[in-house]
């Protein structure tokens, strides 16, 4: 897997939109979309090996000409730094032109501490941090947020992210389940997302899900722009939904992202055919003790009466027949756990089936139209506040806390594959 993302790392350097100095646009152009010649929305992702790399993603208005990382081991930018240089490419946005920027540091140390700032050499943003991975650990933990979609300025998602983060800084990633915004070909709501989660996404990676709310506009829904033009997501994924659907590799862990959106990327051609085909090679090739894989819309939904036949009925043989462990879904707002499943049929033993895993909402939108079904194993619908799940694998055994935004816990739940039992079957 790791020479497959120094592939991928590679091709993302030679799919360079300008060149590392961008033509200066006017102030004008820019004016209203919230970016300034001072950068902002950092995030952190991976397109490499989370070991030895990271990626670094950031906005400006479009005066700005050049990118550039300042980093250095450690936690202060301090003795000799480093620079790297960063591609550039313009988007336009319903409130004006940007400038978006992205590198991969790479030949990092495994298992340290950095501090980073990027900027253009005159105009920087304040001093960040990161850390990579111990390629050999056993152990990981990362945190999961359902549907963070609000109204701006976004301070339900806000709160939930930073107290999740504060509570779990031994984190080393997080997912968001797709829906992160309301309305996703909207600057405002980006803004406002974007700004919420400032110190925690510039800190940890975000490795997101693409939800159906990422391709809604004012004119109906189209092609996720805003989506790709903002992450920069391994490109490892089947033709036609490369930066939508990607894997990766940490520690103990194999970790598969789909896009669920056929119903609103119908227009623009079959998705769910070549996502099945990759899918399944996906997970045959990997060897990790854990196979996690994510997307939006549940196959075992929590809503009374709204179901996803398609997904269901495309995706669901290709997990089970592979035994993906865990799938983790959004759409429904509401925190659900089913028994391990294959077939349609309930097991009684963890490695004779998956578990799919609905992960609540981290944002201010919820139904009161849940209900469990006979396939689940637990239900709880958080009308009373959002949550968020931390993740947590040791060598074979893999819990899961669902907490309130406030900190209180809704239930716990593991899978011991030595064992080969979970919580619902002691």
């Amino acid at each position: 897997m790791e020479t497959a993302l120094k592939r991928i790392t590679t091709l993302a350097a030679l799919l360079v939109v300008f060149a590392l100095t961008c033509p200066a646009l006017t102030l004008a152009q820019t004016a209203g979309s919230g970016a300034t010649a001072v950068p902002d929305h950092v995030a952190l992702t991976w397109t490499g090996s989370p070991a030895t790399t990271m990626t670094i993603t950031w906005r400006t208005d479009t005066t700005v000409t050049t990118g550039i990382v300042e980093y250095a081991k450690g936690s202060k930018l301090t003795g000799p730094t480093h620079r790297a240089n960063a591609t550039c490419s313009n988007f336009s946005t319903d409130l004006g032109e940007t400038r978006h920027f992205a590198t991969t540091l790479t030949d990092l140390s495994p298992h340290a501490n950095y501090s980073y700032r990027v900027g253009d050499g005159d105009h920087w943003s304040t001093t960040h941090s990161f850390s990579t991975a111990d390629p050999r650990s056993s152990a990981v933990k990362f945190l999961v947020f359902g549907d963070s979609q609000s109204v701006p300025p976004y301070s339900t998602w806000q709160t939930t992210v930073h107290n999740a983060y504060n509570a779990n800084r031994d984190a080393k990633f997080m997912v968001n389940v797709g829906d992160l915004v309301d309305v996703g070909q909207s600057g405002a709501h980006w803004n406002a997302w974007f700004a919420a989660a400032a110190g925690v996404i510039d800190t940890i990676p975000e490795m997101p899900v693409i939800g159906n709310h990422e391709t809604t506009g004012k004119k109906g829904e189209r092609k996720p722009e805003y989506w790709l033009a903002q992450f920069t997501l391994p490109q490892n994924g089947p033709a036609g939904t490369k930066g939508h659907a990607y894997s990766y590799d940490y520690g103990p862990v194999h970790i598969t992202v789909l896009d669920s959106q056929q119903a609103e990327e119908k227009q623009y051609g079959d998705i769910f055919g070549p996502q099945k085909s990759w899918l399944d090679a996906d997970l045959k090739a990997s060897k990790a003790t854990w196979k996690l894989v994510f997307f939006h819309k549940a196959p075992y939904e929590l809503h009374a009466t709204r179901k996803s036949r398609d997904v269901k009925e495309t995706f669901c043989p290709v997990l089970e027949s592979n035994h993906a462990d865990l799938v983790f879904n959004g759409h429904d707002h509401g925190v659900g756990r089913t028994f391990p499943i294959k077939d349609g049929e309930i097991k009684d033993k963890p490695s004779r089936g998956t578990v799919y895993y609905v992960v609540g909402r981290s944002g201010s939108k919820y139904y009161k139209d849940l209900e469990k079904k006979t396939w689940d194993a637990f239900l709880y619908n958080p009308t009373d506040q959002p949550n968020y799940l931390v993740v947590n694998i040791v060598g074979a055994k893999l819990t899961i806390r669902a907490v309130k935004q406030d900190g209180t816990l809704i239930g716990d739940f593991f899978i011991d594959k030595s064992k080969d039992i979970d919580s619902d079957y002691l």
